[in-house]
C-alpha cells in the first residue's frame, strides 16, 4: 500500500544521504572489488533515483531501480535508466519478481535509502536484501533517519512530539530507529555493518520553535541536556544513519528487546576490587569481611592490575579459599594496561549489579555494609548511595613469619552528613562508603577519567552526585585504611604536586559544567554569601575549621543557649534536631560556618541578648 504523500524528489548532493551512499559504494569498490564491476547496482525503494547518474559515472556499472510509486519509475525511465514498479508484499512474491527483473544478472551492490522507515514489513524486506546480496557477497548501503537526534529527544523530554510533512519525524514513518535499535534490526535479519558514513546536522528540521528552552543554545537547560546527551554516544547530531552491510548469520531472534534484555535478574550490588597482590593478607581480610555480610545479594569482580604470574596464582588461591557461596560469585579479571583508574572502568563495565561499589583490597566492610546500601536505595531509588567510613591509620607487621596489619590510630569517622558544596571544595567520602547506580555508567556512559592519576574517585563522585543526587545516612559501615607514609600507597606513589595538579583539573572540569544542586542548596549558598559579607573575619584572615568549631562550641555551651531551650521546643517537637557539641567533630568547615551563621541569627540568641550585656560575647 502506498501513501500518496510519501513521495519526495530530493536533489543529489555530495553532503546529503545520496552523496554519502555513493561514497560508501566507491569506498567498498576500492578496497574489495577493484575497478571493474561485474553485475548491476540494485536500488530498492529508489524513488526518483537521484543516485543513478553517479552510479553510472563513478561505479561504472548498470543501474536498476525498483519502487512502488509510478512517478519515480517514470522519471528514471525518462532519463534513460532501467526502472521497475514493484510493491514489497510477501517474501516469495517480492524475491521472485526481483529475480525476473535481474534475469540472471548478478548484483554487484545494492542500496535502499530512506525507505525502511516507511515499510510496515521492513523486517521481511531486510531478509530479502540479505538473500539477494548473500548470493554474490555484494555490499548493501541502507539509510534511515535517527530518532535519537538531540532535537527530538530534548523536545520529547518537555512533552513535545512534532510530526512534519517530511524530515526526521515525517508523518508517513511507521518505524523509528536509534543506532542501537537499527543494529538489533540488522542483526535479526542477518545483516552486519561493515562501514558507515552518517549524515550529521547539528540543527535539524526539528529545531523549532526558536526559543524553546531545551533547544535554544544559549539556555542553561540546553547546556545541561547537551552535556548529558553528548556523553552517552556520538549520535546526538546524526540526522541519518548511512551504513554499509554484508550478509551473514542471524545473531538475534528478534529486532526488539527481550524481557531479559530489558532488565533480567541482577544482584543488588557488584563489588569491584582492585588489587596488585602485594598485600595478600589484606585481600584475605577483606574477603573474610565480605563473607560475613548480613545481605548476600552481591557479586565480586576482582581486577588484578599489572599482576605478575606468581602473584596472580596467590590471588587466585585466596579467592578459591573463600566459602563456596562467595567463591561462586567472584570473577577474576586481569588488566595489564593503564593507570590505577583503568581497572575501575573495566570493573564497572563487567559489573552486573543494580549498584556498583568500590572495595579496594585493603579496606574493610562491616557486616551491614551491603544491607545499609540497600536501605538507602529504597529511600531514593537511582541516587548515589553514601554511608560513613571510619578512617584508621595502619602499618604492616610480621608475626611468626606472616604479614599482617596493625592499627596505629583510632577510628575517625568522616562527616556524617553528605555536603555536596563541601565536596566541591575537597573530598569528604572515600570510595568504600559509596555505591553508584548502574545506570550512570551503563546508560549515561559516565566513565572514570583515565587522564587522572589520583583523585579519580572524587571526580566520579562529583559528576555522579551532580546528576542523580545522593541518598545518605549517618551509619558507619566500613573502615578506610590509611597507610603510614613509611608504607607504599597512593600517597607515596604520587607526589604532592601530582595530587595538586589532578585537584586543579577536577576544579576546572566542574567549572565548565552546568550543574544541578539538591534542594536546600539555595539557602545554603545565601548563608555562605551572608557569612562572606558579614565582616566576622577579614579577607586575609579566614578562620580555620577549628576556629569555627570553637566559636560554635562557645554558643552551645553558653548559659544563654541553655536558658533559651524552651523557645526551641516547638521546632524539636516537629522533628528538628537540637545541635549538640558532640555533633561538631564530624562537621565540615562549610557546615560549621553555616551552623554558626544560623545560630547567630536564631531567635534563641536574639531574645536572650539582654543577659549578655556588659559580659563576654556569649
Amino acid at each position: 500500500m502506498l501513501n500518496p504523500e510519501g513521495h519526495y524528489d530530493n536533489r543529489f548532493e555530495w553532503d546529503n544521504v545520496y552523496g554519502h551512499a555513493v561514497k560508501l559504494l566507491i569506498r567498498k569498490r576500492a578496497v574489495g572489488h577493484g575497478a571493474e564491476q561485474d553485475g548491476v547496482h540494485l536500488d530498492l525503494g529508489c524513488g526518483y533515483g537521484r543516485i543513478a547518474e553517479q552510479v553510472i559515472s563513478n561505479l561504472r556499472m548498470e543501474y536498476v531501480g525498483i519502487d512502488g510509486a509510478p512517478e519515480g519509475v517514470a522519471s528514471l525511465k525518462g532519463r534513460g535508466f532501467e526502472a521497475h514498479e514493484l510493491l514489497f508484499e510477501t517474501y516469495e512474491q517480492t524475491l521472485s519478481r526481483i529475480d525476473e527483473i535481474l534475469a540472471g544478472r548478478k548484483i554487484a551492490s545494492l542500496s535502499m535509502l530512506d525507505t525502511l522507515e516507511h515499510l510496515t514489513n521492513g523486517d521481511l524486506v531486510l531478509q530479502i536484501i540479505r538473500e539477494l546480496i548473500g548470493r554474490d557477497n555484494a555490499p548493501a548501503v541502507l539509510s534511515v533517519p535517527n530518532v535519537a537526534h538531540s532535537d527530538i529527544g530534548f523536545k520529547l523530554a518537555s512533552g513535545s512530539w512534532s510530526y512534519t510533512r517530511e524530515g526526521l519525524l515525517d508523518h508517513t514513518h511507521v518505524r523509528l530507529f536509534s543506532e542501537a535499535s537499527l543494529k538489533r534490526t540488522f542483526e535479526a535479519a542477518g545483516l552486519h555493518v561493515v562501514d558507515q558514513y552518517d549524515v550529521r546536522i547539528a540543527k535539524s528540521d526539528q529545531d523549532f520553535p526558536l526559543t524553546h528552552p531545551a533547544l535554544a543554545s544559549g539556555t542553561t537547560l540546553n547546556a545541561f541536556l547537551t552535556h548529558l546527551r553528548n556523553g552517552v554516544d556520538d549520535t546526538a547530531s546524526i540526522n541519518q544513519f548511512v551504513r554499509t552491510v554484508a550478509a551473514g548469520p542471524k545473531v538475534r531472534d528478534r529486532a526488539y528487546l527481550s524481557e531479559e534484555e530489558k532488565g533480567g535478574a541482577r544482584p543488588f550490588l557488584s563489588v569491584v576490587t582492585r588489587t596488585q597482590g602485594k598485600r595478600l593478607h589484606c585481600l584475605v581480610e577483606m574477603l573474610t569481611a565480605l563473607s560475613a555480610q548480613s545481605d548476600r545479594d552481591f557479586e565480586v569482580v576482582v581486577i588484578g592490575h599489572k599482576v605478575p604470574h606468581d602473584r596472580q596464582l596467590k590471588i587466585e588461591r585466596a579467592l578459591d579459599d573463600c566459602p563456596e557461596w562467595l567463591r561462586n560469585r567472584i570473577r577474576f579479571i586481569k588488566v595489564d594496561e593503564g593507570n590505577r583508574t583503568r581497572p575501575l572502568n573495566i570493573g564497572f563495565e563487567e559489573a552486573r549489579g543494580d549498584y556498583i561499589a568500590i572495595l579496594d583490597d585493603d579496606d574493610i566492610p562491616m557486616a551491614h555494609w551491603v544491607s545499609t546500601f540497600r536501605e538507602l536505595s529504597v529511600k531514593k531509588p537511582g541516587a548515589l548511595l553514601r554511608t560513613i567510613a571510619a578512617r584508621q591509620e595502619i602499618e604492616t607487621v610480621t608475626v611468626n613469619g606472616s604479614d599482617g596489619i596493625r592499627a596505629t590510630g583510632a577510628l575517625v569517622p568522616y562527616a556524617s552528613e553528605f555536603d555536596l558544596i563541601q565536596h566541591l571544595v575537597a573530598n569528604q567520602t572515600p570510595p568504600v562508603a559509596l555505591a553508584f547506580p548502574r545506570g550512570v555508567f551503563h546508560d549515561l556512559n559516565m566513565r572514570f577519567d583515565e587522564t587522572l592519576t589520583t583523585t579519580e574517585d572524587w571526580d566520579y563522585l562529583l559528576r555522579t552526585a551532580l546528576v542523580v543526587g545522593v541518598s545518605w545516612c549517618d551509619q558507619v559501615t566500613s573502615v578506610y585504611h590509611w597507610w603510614k607514609l613509611s608504607e607504599e600507597s597512593s600517597r607515596t606513589d604520587h607526589d604532592q604536586a601530582e595530587w595538586n595538579a589532578n585537584h586543579q583539573i577536577i576544579n576546572r572540569k566542574m567549572d565548565t559544567l552546568p550543574i544541578l544542586l539538591p534542594a536546600g542548596s539555595a539557602r545554603y549558598l545565601r548563608e555562605l554569601r551572608a557569612l562572606a559579607n558579614s565582616g566576622w573575619h577579614g579577607i586575609t584572615d579566614v578562620p580555620s575549621q577549628s576556629a569555627y568549631r570553637e566559636e560554635v562550641r562557645k554558643i552551645l555551651s553558653s548559659k544563654s543557649w541553655k536558658w533559651s531551650k524552651p523557645l526551641r521546643w516547638p521546632a524539636m517537637i516537629r522533628g528538628r534536631k537540637d545541635t549538640k557539641i558532640s555533633d561538631l567533630e564530624n562537621m565540615s568547615e562549610l557546615q560549621l560556618a553555616d551552623l554558626l551563621q544560623r545560630l547567630k541569627r536564631s531567635s534563641s540568641l536574639r531574645k536572650t541578648r539582654f543577659f549578655r550585656r556588659g559580659k563576654s560575647k556569649w
